[in-house]
């Protein structure tokens, strides 16, 4: 792995699927599998330390489920001690919580999974996740929820926010991204509306900002010709993800394999992958994404562009002003 510290990567986001081991079974994760396997943890480490010499902002430590692991607690020990010079936040569906408060603490950031009780894609909590949560504040480790819209839970948008809102939670949001989960799928109409609300929750300092592409439709983010990359979509702009084989994908949603970490240098493979680059070619995106004023700020979602069309440089059909 290369280890140069002055390149300019522009990677503001860096997330590490360090296990697919999970003691759930979502229907609506985007890491569902029968394989149980562990990036080892000095693959973990490298990977850290890649991050904080390349300027990389946010470390995200994912699954599955992180705390299952085999090394967790090793690789906490080592977050402890070495105090990486990067905002490390580890994602988890509540399993954290079980372990103690000095442990999480080797995290600036805790995200929990968050989902209303009676959902027909994972078993949940409301009121344990709401208990782990307040435990982990009280604590001085930021945490917030995270929720993903679909079918089952889009009427209870509201409620979610309440909950979070009155136990003083942030609560963050995002769309099922098609796939393999059709039945999963908000129509377009919902989808729109969805959007609206959520961008409008977010102005209204209710929940977290909704990180949308098509936020820069609502907040009138056009300019008269392309100007470069802006905003949008950051899947292999400004962020990437490492699965436990090592395998580089453009974002947790796009599983669409750019490289390997055992086969590439991680650097080289930023640079020069061929998914990344087109993903950055907003120009060559085909119509009307790549004519739109929107584009240098929006680009649409890549992953539902690819898994509608099959086309790395297709047009999100989802868009909110088509």
């Amino acid at each position: 792995m290369s280890k140069t510290s002055d390149a300019k990567l522009g990677l503001h986001l860096l997330e590490v699927e360090i296990t697919t081991k999970c003691n759930l079974d979502c229907r609506h994760c985007y890491n569902r599998t029968n394989k149980h396997l562990d990036m080892p943890l000095d693959d973990v480490i490298n990977l850290i330390r890649f991050a904080e010499e390349n300027n990389v902002q946010k470390f995200i430590v994912s699954g599955g489920e992180a705390a299952l692991h085999a090394n967790f607690r090793d690789l906490v020990d080592y977050i402890k001690v070495n105090k990486p010079n990067l905002k490390m936040v580890v994602q988890s569906n509540g399993l954290i919580g079980e372990m103690d408060i000095e442990t999480i603490k080797a995290f600036n950031i805790v995200h929990l999974s968050f989902e209303t009780d009676d959902s027909a894609v994972r078993k949940t909590s409301v009121k344990k996740t709401v208990e782990i949560a307040k435990r982990l504040i009280n604590s001085g480790i930021y945490t917030y929820f995270f929720a993903t819209v679909h079918p089952g839970n889009i009427d209870k948008i509201d409620w979610m926010v309440k909950i979070a809102n009155h136990n003083s939670i942030d609560i963050g949001f995002n769309l099922c991204i098609p796939g393999d989960k059709e039945d999963l799928q908000l129509t377009p109409n919902q989808k729109v509306e969805v959007v609206k609300k959520l961008h409008q929750l977010y102005l209204d300092k209710r929940t977290l900002r909704f990180t949308s592409p098509f936020a820069a439709i609502l907040k009138d983010q056009k300019t008269e010709r392309y100007v470069g990359i802006k905003g949008g979509c950051t899947a292999g702009v400004a962020a990437c993800v490492i699965l436990p084989n090592g395998d580089v994908v453009p974002c947790p949603f796009f599983r669409l394999k750019a490289g390997n970490i055992y086969e590439n240098d991680l650097k080289q493979l930023w640079f020069e992958s061929k998914i990344f680059n087109a993903l950055r070619n907003r120009l060559a995106f085909d119509e009307p994404c790549g004519k739109c004023e929107y584009l240098s700020y929006c680009g649409g979602c890549r992953a539902r562009a690819y898994y509608q069309k099959n086309k790395l440089n297709g047009s999100d059909a989802d868009c909110i002003k088509i």
